[in-house]
């Protein structure tokens, strides 16, 4: 408990003593030794009052704002992360307090977007870019309250995030690749041909294969390869060339400098593959495939170790190769009924 004790005029002295130990201060004004008794006995009980008029005051939007002109224009990810900050500034909660969003809010958005209820209504986005919104307004109220010395409740807690469903497993059926090949071939797009063949020999990303650049492509070096400084992980990657993608990087007529492809981003790949490998001719067949179906080649075709192809991959633990693990073990069988290896004793 605090005491005080006015010792002159302007000599306001403060007592508080707990657990034997005894703190005082003096003041030149009643209010001020309150204020430093109400504060100070708050942080020895707990009870130390926040004023949180600033998180009150400001909007999600707001937020959303201030941590956009924060984000490093050079960093890989900085125009995703831009793109889901629009996002929720265009939801109901963008006029709303920073103190007013609750998981529950989230949730209910969630099953909204998701249509999680089955209400008859087709999923607005899948659940993986729900992972991404909500990780990246997670990112906005933790760095705002510590910026801003505010206690909130970050409203994106466990069991907001919505389960993932199992990656994808789509192969390549006997055949598909000579008529995916000779379907680019008569595409529009002259580059699509050599960029198929690019992503199954290299296991690029769609990102990655977009933002490529000649001078980051070594078709003439002893061993030719890429260098990629900014891939989905924000770690550079060297990829190994193999013969094959040599032939389609020479397809593309190589330059000193810009783009390989001439597309913006990996959407421009995306697009021209869907006019191309329509849904009729190859059911359920997407861009994201052919890096699903190269990195399955790498298990079964070489004697590669997982982190040698994790090199290759990007991958950054090996527990992301698990599904494909399978591959190997099915080869290694085969090796068995052949007679290839073999046991001592």
């Amino acid at each position: 408990m605090a005491t005080i004790e006015q010792r002159g005029p302007l000599q306001f002295r403060v007592k508080i003593r707990r657990k034997g130990v005894t703190e005082t201060r003096t003041f030149e004004s009643k209010s001020a030794a309150e204020e430093w008794a109400r504060i100070t006995e708050g942080k020895v009980s707990g009870d130390e009052y926040q004023d949180r008029r600033a998180a009150r005051d400001t909007t999600l939007s707001q937020a959303c704002t201030w941590f956009s002109e924060s984000l490093d224009p050079s960093k890989p990810d900085t125009k995703n992360k831009l793109s889901k900050l629009r996002y929720w500034q265009s939801t109901e909660f963008a006029s709303w307090s920073l103190l007013s969003l609750r998981p529950a809010d989230m949730i209910r958005w969630r099953r909204e977007v998701l249509d999680e209820d089955g209400g008859g209504e087709e999923a607005e986005c899948s659940a993986q870019t729900v992972i991404h919104r909500l990780n990246v307004l997670s990112q906005v109220f933790k760095k705002w309250s510590l910026a801003h010395d505010q206690t909130i409740n970050n409203p994106v807690v466990e069991d907001v995030r919505p389960g993932l469903p199992d990656g994808r497993n789509r192969r390549l059926l006997e055949g598909e690749e000579w008529r995916l090949l000779n379907a680019a071939r008569l595409s529009s797009r002259p580059w699509l041909r050599p960029a198929i063949v690019i992503a199954l020999e290299t296991c690029m990303r769609q990102g990655e294969l977009s933002g490529l650049t000649w001078d980051r492509v070594k078709l003439d070096a002893q061993y030719p390869h890429c260098d990629l400084p900014k891939t989905k992980n924000d770690k550079p990657r060297r990829v190994p060339l193999s013969p094959r993608a040599i032939v389609a990087f020479r397809m593309l007529e190589p330059k000193k400098s810009g783009g390989v492809l001439p597309v913006e981003t990996g959407r421009g790949i995306a697009h021209a593959f869907r006019d191309t490998a329509t849904e009729e001719a190859f059911p359920d067949l997407r861009w994201h495939d052919l890096r699903h179906e190269a990195i399955s080649r790498l298990f079964e075709h070489t004697d590669l170790r997982d982190h040698e192809i994790m090199a290759i991959s990007g991958h950054l633990r090996p527990e992301m190769l698990a599904r494909y693990t399978h591959l190997r073990a099915d080869r290694l069988g085969a090796r068995l009924r052949g007679g290839k290896l073999n046991r001592k004793g």
